[in-house]
């Protein structure tokens, strides 16, 4: 049984992999975020400074006892998949390309911290994001099969320790993601009066559609709603619940674009009512999605009412500018102009 350690609060745990809970839910937060960025003892001696940990727009997994590294780049739009060391290095990486292309889409079903192989079985989460040699989606083991056996011939490069292979996603791989969860979208945007267009590019700005997406701060899924803030606010105010979803829900994409379509409708509703003028408010909502409420509102004074008397005192291009100039958080300031050109993409998506 392989053992398990790290570092928490200037002590060394160890842990058989028998006395963890079954539930990752069941963990304190900070232990989650320990485990979640967690680097093993193999990984650091096969790696060095290569080993990664999945970030919100990145997939990181470890096959084959460490000997192999899948890293899906969501927002650059590439898969790469590279082997060390191992008794059969090419095998392992024809391995693992297949099961790197059959994933499926729901982050609930497969076990993203442990180095186990991924899951064969559900509708892939690149369908249509990467096609084979033919232009065709990769949805069966026999075409997953036949098109690594391509990706060997035509495009294996040897490295200083092994092999790599890089799988190109398609060019508009952010439409053909955001398509994926048009339903959810759609549904969720009508119950809350939210603009679809901006849903999507709240997600396209938050994970870049990785549906495994997972930050330091514990926010997860593809809007990355935080259990003990946005998540339990639309708990409370829209579902009349005092509960904090945990993980497991909120990797639910349906659940997740709910959470996070219905926290763009408290900021807009509740915390920052008062604000006239549609896409002021929007330009103040996006803002506050990413830095909070508080600090929108004290960007233009420290009292709550002259703040918003000052913004409708503004037409709409001025709160835009006065966001991105003089919000406290560089991030927030980046964050609504990211959000703002990202939503134009997503117009005609309806």
């Amino acid at each position: 049984m392989r053992v398990l350690g790290w570092l928490l609060a200037g002590v060394v745990f160890q842990a058989s992999a028998e006395s963890l809970p079954d539930n990752f839910d069941d963990l304190p937060d900070d232990l989650q975020t320990v485990l979640l960025d967690f680097i093993s003892p193999e990984q650091g001696e096969l790696w060095g400074q290569d080993a990664l940990s999945s970030g919100t727009h990145t997939l990181v997994r470890y096959l084959d006892d460490f000997h192999t590294q899948v890293t899906v780049d969501f927002s650059a739009g590439w898969v790469r998949v590279e082997t060390r060391g191992g008794d059969e290095p090419l095998q392992q990486l024809r391995q693992a390309i297949v099961g790197t292309l059959l994933t499926p889409a729901d982050p609930r079903v497969i076990d993203l911290y442990t180095a186990t192989d991924f899951g064969l079985t559900g509708t892939p989460f690149l369908k249509g994001q990467v096609v084979d040699h033919d232009g065709q989606d990769i949805l069966t083991q026999w075409r997953a099969q036949r098109f690594a056996d391509h990706l060997l011939k035509d495009r294996l490069k040897r490295t200083s320790q092994g092999f790599r292979v890089v799988i190109p996603m398609v060019r508009q791989h952010q439409m053909v993601a955001a398509s994926g969860v048009r339903e959810h979208v759609s549904r969720s945007a009508k119950r809350y009066g939210v603009d679809p267009a901006l849903v999507y590019a709240v997600i396209d700005a938050e994970s870049s559609f990785n549906p495994f997406a997972v930050s330091s701060s514990n926010a997860y899924g593809l809007m990355q709603v935080m259990p003990r803030t946005a998540g339990r606010d639309v708990m409370q105010k829209i579902y009349n619940k005092d509960r904090t979803p945990g993980r497991r829900y909120l990797f639910d994409p349906a659940n997740n674009i709910d959470a996070g379509t219905a926290y763009l409708s408290i900021l807009r509703d509740n915390y920052l009512r008062g604000i006239s003028g549609a896409l002021a408010k929007e330009y103040c909502t996006i803002a506050a999605y990413n830095g909070g409420a508080g600090n929108l509102l004290k960007t233009f004074h420290r009292d709550r009412q002259e703040a918003v008397r000052r913004i409708n005192r503004m037409s709409a291009d001025e709160v835009y500018r006065y966001i991105v100039r003089h919000h406290p958080r560089e991030e927030t300031r980046n964050y609504l102009k990211k959000v703002t050109e990202k939503k134009k993409r997503y117009v005609s998506l309806r």
